[in-house]
């Protein structure tokens, strides 16, 4: 869907002028000619991003702008200002108030498309970060893997998950499940190191991607999956990790041994004369990660089917 974008201006010419723009660089316009009509129109229409004149009838920019922070359903709206005022206080306390940017007038009609495009784009990454890790999520991971088959990167896409995690989560609840998976993304980060052209993202849960260079994605995952080995025993209690394994009953009432999470990867080269989309590399880089789970303990598995087959490794006995 083409992005909306609510733009409020009480000049005609400089509203026609900014519609005419933006339809032509692919937006769907929503226009108000004065502040009262510009609340109504965003909460009518819910726009992607506002434009926003200071000095307007009825409701000035900043009284608009006000507004549409202390309503739950607009908080999060990017806002750009377009004013001829733009003396350090006042755009400070902008700011501080939630402006996104502004552009001053007379302004330049392709900046303004410009910071109107980053804003946006700023706006989907940040609704995109998992709020646990902090990491991208699945819209920058998609956007990321595409943009990889299009430059034809020497690159592969490395999926880690953890296996057992629901009996962790089941056995000492859901906030030591997070720390589990809060520990997995800075291993993670810490494993990448000083590897260039590499990328993290958080699926959800305990599912997580990582591209990186091609010939340095079997190291990688080997990486990762030692340092998970060797640090995953500190998140348990002291009697588990004198044992071993875990032990907790079942349904019945039994007492069983479970194994401490560990770790399985899926490694995917992203070959563009295989993959058209990230969708695509995703479902490749899934089905590797379950040939790795087929095995006990930590282990990785390498899709090598354009070579010869799937090779599938274990580190740990």
């Amino acid at each position: 869907m083409r992005p909306r974008v609510l733009v409020a201006d009480d000049d005609p010419s400089t509203l026609a002028l900014i519609d005419l723009a933006l339809q032509e660089a692919g937006y769907d316009c929503v226009l108000a000619a004065d502040g009262k009509a510009a609340l109504e129109q965003a909460r009518a229409t819910r726009p992607d991003l506002v434009v926003l004149d200071v000095a307007m009838p009825f409701l000035s920019g900043d009284e608009v702008q006000r507004e549409l922070r202390r309503d739950r359903r607009s908080r999060y709206i990017p806002v750009v200002f377009v004013t001829a005022k733009r003396t350090t206080a006042e755009m400070t306390a902008r700011f501080r108030n939630g402006a996104d940017d502004f552009v001053a007038k007379p302004f330049d009609v392709d900046e303004l498309v410009a910071r109107i495009a980053s804003a946006l784009r700023r706006a989907a990454e940040l609704r995109s970060l998992n709020p646990l890790s902090g990491l991208p999520g699945n819209l920058s991971i998609a956007h990321e893997i595409d943009a990889r088959l299009a430059d034809g990167s020497e690159v592969a896409c490395l999926y880690v998950d953890v296996d057992h995690f629901k009996d962790f989560n089941d056995r000492h609840g859901f906030a030591r499940g997070d720390r589990v998976i809060a520990h997995l993304a800075e291993l993670l980060s810490q494993a990448v190191g000083e590897i260039s052209d590499t990328f993290i993202g958080h699926i959800g849960g305990d599912d997580f991607v990582v591209l990186a260079p091609r010939d340095q994605a079997e190291q990688l995952a080997l990486e990762i999956i030692a340092r998970f080995d060797e640090t995953i025993p500190s998140l348990y209690d002291a009697e588990d990790r004198a044992r071993g394994w875990v032990e907790a009953p079942d349904r019945r009432g039994r007492i069983r041994r479970l194994p401490f999470v560990t770790v399985s990867i899926g490694v995917v080269p992203l070959r563009p004369e295989r993959f058209t989309g990230a969708t695509e590399v995703a479902r490749a880089a899934a089905e590797m990660k379950e040939v790795a789970k087929r095995r006990s303990g930590s282990g990785y598995a390498i899709d090598r089917r354009r070579e010869t087959a799937v090779s599938v490794a274990s580190p740990t006995p």
